[in-house]
Formats: C-alpha cells, structure tokens, sequence
C-alpha cells in the first residue's frame, strides 16, 4: 500500500507520468510504473480496477471523490520524515 495523500506539485508530476504512460510502449509503461512507486509512493493498483488502464482522468476522479487528498508542502515533508523514521526503526 502506498501513499493517499500527496501535494499539489507531486499531483501534477504524477498527473504528466500518467499522461506519458497512457501513451507510452509497454516498456515505458513499466518503467513510468516503476517511478510512480519509488519517487512518490503512489502505486496505481491502490486506486484502480485490476485490470483496467489507470490515467490522468482516472487520477482526478480519484482526487474529487476525496479517494486521493492534496495537502500542503509543510504537511507532506512532515509525513514523509515520518514515514523514513518508522523506516529506519523498523531496519533496527
């Protein structure tokens, strides 16, 4: 399971991800996949239906219906130093 909440500039990367995907070959689907999970925790099989395709439209659907929340830069560096912490303690 990854992240729900994210901030606007890492919705707007993930949205030109998405886009880029949707057009892409299979290869650079994957690996636009791949960036997805590593550089923003965001894995698409969180939100869609298995099995079918998971673009920008589907990402701002998910973000109207509260599925996927937008919150400040503050908040999110704050969520993710958390995240690392738990991280590192977890490796203890």
């Amino acid at each position: 399971m990854g992240r729900n909440k994210f901030s606007q500039s890492e919705i707007e990367k993930i949205g030109k991800l998405l886009r880029i995907k949707c057009a892409g070959t299979r290869f650079q689907q994957k690996e636009i996949r791949h960036q997805l999970r590593v550089n923003f925790e965001f894995n698409i099989s969180d939100f869609n239906e298995q099995g079918k395709a998971f673009g920008y439209e589907d990402l701002q659907r998910c973000i109207k219906k509260g599925i996927i929340q937008i919150l400040d830069d503050a908040t999110i560096a704050d969520m993710k130093a958390k995240r690392l912490r738990n991280k590192l303690c977890d490796k203890d």
